[in-house]
């Protein structure tokens, strides 16, 4: 029975020095991602939203900010280019010549924080340029022209240049991150992270002569897979 004991409280012991040396230390590195989106706005009757990939569509720094000593509490905080994408297509007679691919690039300050394996936070992007294309390949530009109403049986043309009336987003994240490799040097992550946008991408200006359409400013609903490299600052406290 003592045997026993000692075996276990010897376990034990082991466990916890294990655990204590696995503690993340602060560090900065680099991280990269792809994303897959689709668009969660209200659509169009005619039209409807689809997933689309970006292999390579997040890229930047990150950082760790310890809060315990004890346990794996801490701040993520990065700062990079995202981009976030999605498909319209028509819902009847869709080709890849009718499908259109949007894609928004944003400087992202992504806070979040980190509890073990969980992570939960948020995401700010400031715009970075725009693009239109077709399935197919076709660069559409970013120049819109449309008609609107003026008078009775009096139309007028309005131009709207997407790169002018994208806005700031805000995305809520939730992910998680898990350490494939740890050295004294540093840690190698792998993360995945859903991101619910809850702001539209483009300014009011953009509908400011169709009113009738701001209700399809379109918002994203995301999910990325990525890898990040961090390097410590900081060594764990040698056991006296």
């Amino acid at each position: 029975m003592k045997r026993l004991f000692l075996c276990a409280v010897m376990a034990m012991s082991v466990s916890m020095e294990m655990f204590a040396e696995d503690i993340d230390q602060l560090g900065v590195g680099v991280f990269v991602a792809g994303k897959a989106g689709t668009n969660i706005g209200t659509q169009l009757r005619t039209s409807e939203s689809g997933f689309n990939i970006n292999p390579l569509s997040d890229f930047g720094i990150t950082s760790y900010i310890p809060l315990s000593w004890r346990k794996n509490y801490g701040v993520i905080a990065e700062v990079g280019m995202s981009s976030y994408s999605f498909s319209e297509k028509p819902i009847t007679n869709a080709t890849d010549d009718n499908t259109i691919i949007r894609k928004f690039n944003y400087l992202t300050i992504a806070p979040s924080f980190n509890a073990y394996f969980l992570t939960f936070g948020f995401a700010i992007g400031l715009p970075m340029g725009v693009s239109k294309k077709t399935a197919s390949g076709t660069d559409l530009g970013t120049i819109e022209n449309d008609s609107t109403f003026i008078s009775p049986g009096v139309t007028g043309l309005v131009t709207r240049d997407l790169k002018d009336n994208t806005q700031m987003i805000l995305e809520i994240r939730l992910g998680t991150m898990i350490p494939v490799l740890k050295s004294t040097t540093g840690r190698l992550n792998v993360f995945a992270n859903l991101g619910y946008m809850i702001s539209g991408m483009y300014k009011d200006e953009y509908y400011a002569k169709f009113a009738s359409l701001s209700q399809y400013n379109p918002s994203t609903l995301s999910f990325s897979v990525g890898v990040n490299y961090v390097f410590n600052l900081t060594q764990p406290e040698a056991d006296e």
